[in-house]
């Protein structure tokens, strides 16, 4: 009964959700600040904006883990790392979100480069699936991702993403689509302890949201973040601690009808040779 009760909301979560969850913000410092992340520069940028990959100077590997309102079968994994090289920045992710009876999938390689002294391109390709239950077929789809960053005045950048700009389907028997995403954000970045940044979003269901946050370092290893979000209606907390080559973030998500979401993440970063 628990497992029926269980898969009964995971299945209205999912539709209110538009599938194929693992397309939005991923990693928790972005999750601490409102899940906005289209012109901040990390190693998630794999996910949040490919071009912002152009900007990471050493090689780095981060996992992630999402779990949505205490339920492990609303849990969001993730893998993503970066290797800079001559020729630009080669990044790669894998995510997987659900549980035996419903799963989603992304696999994604990505590639970035500083095409001007101002201006990244960064370009993705996905291969999705979507796994629901026995008695329904299996669905994949090959989509893809483009990303722009520009750094306009002195810390202050802009950022634009499109998620499956060709607007490729799971599959023509189920005729079930990705959704096409249009993001723009900016980061400011006033002094080197404070930074704000904001999203805007416009997707194919002709939802228009809004996401935005802050981040502030206490100490020079220790920081504070907050943000908010529409589409749906989030308040995010957040913190951080860099010790040597390692980076280590958890985020807390409040949504004030389904209830809380805890975020974690951690990264490393290896020494250039």
């Amino acid at each position: 009964m628990k497992t029926n009760i269980t898969l009964v909301f995971f299945v209205v979560f999912a539709i209110t959700a538009n599938a194929q969850n693992n397309t939005h913000a991923t990693g928790a410092r972005s999750a601490g600040m409102g899940n906005a992340g289209v012109a901040t520069v990390d190693i998630w940028s794999t996910v949040n904006n490919q071009a912002a990959l152009s900007l990471l100077p050493n090689i780095e590997i981060s996992a992630f883990y999402k779990n949505n309102f205490g339920l492990s079968e609303l849990s969001l994994s993730a893998l993503s790392f970066a290797i800079p090289t001559k020729t630009g920045v080669f990044g790669s992710s894998v995510a997987h979100f659900g549980f035996s009876e419903y799963s989603e999938t992304k696999i994604s390689i990505a590639y970035a480069k500083r095409l001007w002294q101002i201006f990244s391109l960064g370009v993705q390709l996905n291969y999705n699936s979507l796994n629901f239950m026995a008695a329904y077929q299996n669905a994949t789809a090959i989509s893809g991702e483009i990303g722009m960053l520009a750094d306009l005045a002195d810390n202050f950048y802009v950022g634009a993403h499109v998620f499956n700009p060709t607007k490729s389907s799971l599959s023509i028997e189920t005729k079930e689509r990705l959704p096409v995403r249009y993001k723009i954000g900016v980061m400011y970045n006033p002094v080197s302890s404070l930074l704000f940044c904001v999203d805007f979003i416009y997707d194919s269901n002709n939802a228009i949201s809004f996401c935005g946050g802050m981040e502030y370092y206490l100490l020079s290893k220790l920081c504070l973040r907050a943000g908010a979000s529409t589409k749906p209606e989030l308040f995010t907390l957040g913190a951080g601690y860099r010790y040597k080559q390692i980076n280590f973030d958890v985020a807390y998500n409040y949504h004030n009808v389904l209830g809380n979401i805890s975020c974690i993440s951690i990264s490393y970063k290896f020494n250039k040779k």
